[in-house]
């Protein structure tokens, strides 16, 4: 197998991954809700959001070198990232807007519950808009 086969190789599965977390952090958010142990869900929700954010960002390609990672980490790729970011930032944006209205009812949903929503909808955006630039590219 060459080095061009296992980058691509390497790189479907990344975005794969994306799909992955994105539900996975969807879902924790969702088990927050929850009335049974809401604080160990949390916790859970707060631990996928940080490797969401880890697996988002350049830096674990960064730190390894080599061409393997040279071609992991390409102008297109990063192009990608910073597509995705600002997506994510506008549905940071958008959800914000729609917690500041549902938040003016007293009593549906704390502050916190608001954060967590507003901090799910723009990693989750910024995961599928990756994965799915990522492997529309490696058609």
């Amino acid at each position: 197998m060459s080095l061009i086969d296992l980058a691509e190789r390497k790189a479907r599965a990344r975005a794969l991954g994306l799909y992955v977390f994105a539900a996975f952090t969807v879902v924790m958010l969702g088990l927050t809700f929850a009335p049974w142990r809401p604080s160990f869900f949390q916790g859970m929700w707060l631990g996928f959001t940080f490797v969401s954010v880890l697996y988002l960002s350049p830096l674990a390609t960064r730190l390894k070198s080599g061409p393997l990672a040279q071609l992991l980490e390409d102008e297109v790729t990063r192009e990608h990232r910073r597509a995705s970011s600002a997506i994510g930032f506008w549905a940071g944006l958008l959800a914000a807007a729609v917690m500041l209205a549902v938040g003016s009812v007293p009593g549906i949903l704390s502050a916190d519950d608001s954060a967590r929503i507003i901090f799910t909808a723009a990693i989750a955006v910024a995961q599928v808009h990756l994965a799915t630039l990522e492997l529309r590219a490696a058609r």
